[in-house]
């Protein structure tokens, strides 16, 4: 089985280079930090010519008719921090450390949830109306443990059987491991996809062969990374037979846990991508089928719309990159 590789962050401000780690779950009961860098301090103004830092939103327009709205995201890391982006969205969530607050001290949470709802100041996210909720399962330190995870999932579970009228429609999870895994996590991811939750998560970034856990499972979606050439696959994004779609995960721009801006880089990223995409998708289905989708009726939807990138193999790109033109076309047939 796999390794649980989670990137998690510490921001060392917003004009300077940030210290980055992955964490690598070792065991069943507590994770290892490994140096390596992931978020790095977005320019002021960098000339277009040498780098455009938005170029992964060029993808998904602004200008679209699904908008998340009505769809609840949730999302498990490492908390989110208060940013203009997120303002009046009346964010909610649960701690599962000993942080005893959801506040982000690793940037991490708060940059995937920046890509999935933020709501348009300097940069929009792809779900800009999407509700979302926040469980905590990172509080910053060295050592983590999978039950937090396992936890949230099954809290997931428990707030959709309370509120079957307003539920948690996609969780995005964009942590993973190598070699390893966890029954009880395995339990209620299964469990999620049974009662309709799109699991969403990052097929890792060690770049060599073999999807990490918990996105190597058939009930989960694994997102490889999406170089900002749009020509390769982001070098350190593990890829294997599991990957099922592929999306920006180099540089991408993002809300940062200190109020600014920071760029992102590996699976946790697109991870954040494609659970927006899911809630389109999820937006769509709802209204077309008059009730919550299953997860094969989003996943079908997500893979009807996904183009594949010439020169990326399956394995690194699975069915492609979703294209959100495509799948609005599937609800709105005249939309040009």
């Amino acid at each position: 089985m796999n390794k649980f590789l989670i990137s998690c962050l510490c921001w060392a401000g917003l004009f300077s280079f940030a210290t980055a780690r992955d964490t690598l779950f070792i065991g069943p009961t507590h994770l290892r930090v490994s140096e390596d860098g992931e978020i790095s301090a977005a320019p002021a103004q960098t000339p277009k010519e040498k780098f455009d830092q938005l170029w992964a939103y060029r993808y998904y327009p602004a200008d679209k008719k699904l908008t998340g709205k009505g769809v609840t995201v949730a999302v498990a890391d490492s908390g989110i921090s208060s940013h203009v982006e997120f303002n009046g969205k009346n964010i909610q969530g649960q701690d599962f450390t000993l942080s005893s607050s959801i506040e982000d001290l690793k940037n991490h949470g708060t940059s995937v949830a920046g890509i999935i709802g933020a709501r348009g100041v300097n940069f929009q996210g792809v779900a800009p109306q999407a509700n979302l909720i926040i469980y905590k399962i990172d509080d910053g330190s060295r050592l983590i443990g999978p039950q937090a995870a396992t936890s949230a999932v099954n809290t997931v579970l428990a707030y959709n059987e309370a509120n079957p009228d307003k539920k948690i429609s996609v969780l995005n999870l964009s942590y993973g491991v190598s070699n390893g895994g966890y029954v009880p996590l395995t339990k209620a991811i299964n469990r999620a996809y049974e009662t309709g939750v799109v699991v969403v998560c990052p097929a890792g970034n060690l770049g060599f062969p073999g999807v990490h856990y918990p996105a190597n499972l058939g009930t989960t979606i694994a997102v490889g990374a999406l170089a900002a050439d749009g020509q390769h696959a982001y070098p350190n994004s593990s890829y294997g037979p599991e990957v099922d779609f592929i999306a920006p995960g180099d540089r991408v721009y993002s809300t940062a846990n200190d109020g600014g801006y920071t760029l992102m880089s590996g699976s946790s990223a697109s991870a954040g991508f494609v659970s927006a995409a899911a809630a389109l998708a999820v937006e769509g289905l709802k209204k077309k089928l008059g009730r919550y989708p299953t997860v094969p009726e989003v996943k079908e939807s997500l893979q009807a719309a996904a183009v594949a990138i010439p020169g990326i193999s399956a394995l690194q790109q699975g069915r492609g990159l979703i294209d959100v033109t495509r799948l609005e076309k599937q609800f709105f047939p005249d939309k040009k």
